[in-house]
């Protein structure tokens, strides 16, 4: 489902995907850039058709439909999706955990768009060998709170039953065309 006005380049699955689950939460009132600004969002103004993109972001995930954001490159999607987290925890106190798997080449980029624009919110990247990422397992069995994990589609899937681990409360798949192949390993490992 693409949001109104969104377009998808040449019949490819846009970029983003996100995997919205709930339990039941009420629809909540259309959320605002100075309620943002309030929960923590800093270092960006946002424009009006990226703040309606976060309503549309917030709407379905009250209604429970997992989406597809899909405007064009250069848009701001990586903000609307940090401002619908900001928006999840500071209007629903839903403080994740929030999964973004993307490709190697873009994991700083959305960690240091975490940084700028919403510092409030805790994020790990899970990343690096097998001996780095089984440390940061330890550390993250013993202080499992924060808010956004970061990680490759490789990374997920050698190390799927670890995430499965986690109580997701949104799944971003950055590039999401990759999972468009119903019988790719990591369609089905993201679907289980």
């Amino acid at each position: 489902m693409e949001r109104a006005g969104a377009t998808s380049r040449g019949g490819q699955a846009p970029g983003f995907l996100l995997r919205l689950h709930t339990e039941g939460r009420a629809e909540a009132a259309r959320v605002q850039e100075q309620d943002l600004r309030q929960w923590g969002l800093t270092g960006i103004h946002l424009r009006s058709y990226q703040l309606e993109g976060v309503n549309w972001l917030a709407q379905r995930f009250h209604c429970q439909n997992g989406c597809i954001l899909g405007d064009e490159m250069g848009l701001g999607k990586t903000c609307q999706t940090i401002a619908l987290f900001i928006y999840l925890a500071g209007r629903l106190n839903d403080e994740g955990p929030f999964l973004i798997l993307c490709p190697l080449s873009v994991l700083s980029n959305w960690k240091e768009e975490m940084q700028r624009f919403a510092p409030g919110l805790s994020c790990v990247t899970y990343a690096g060998d097998k001996e780095e990422r089984a440390c940061l397992q330890q550390d993250l069995k013993q202080e499992s709170r924060f808010h956004v994990l970061l990680t490759t589609y490789e990374i997920c899937l050698k190390d799927a039953s670890f995430l499965k681990s986690f109580p997701w409360s949104v799944l971003v798949v950055d590039e999401a065309h990759r999972l468009k192949n119903q019988s790719s390993l990591l369609h089905k490992t993201l679907s289980e």
